[in-house]
């Protein structure tokens, strides 16, 4: 997500990566980002900015 250059801040809590933005926009951008990249991981997005 940082080599994407968007502007949203990363955390890792345990087994989650809790992904934070200002702008709604840069969330959703974050989320195609990283539906278009291979991950071997399982992905859940969950409780959304409104």
């Amino acid at each position: 997500i940082k080599s994407s250059k968007l502007k949203v801040q990363t955390a890792i809590q345990g087994d989650q990566l809790r992904v934070t933005g200002k702008k709604r926009d840069d969330l959703q951008a974050a989320i195609a980002f990283l539906k278009e990249e291979d991950v071997d991981l399982p992905l859940q997005f969950t409780n959304f900015r409104d």
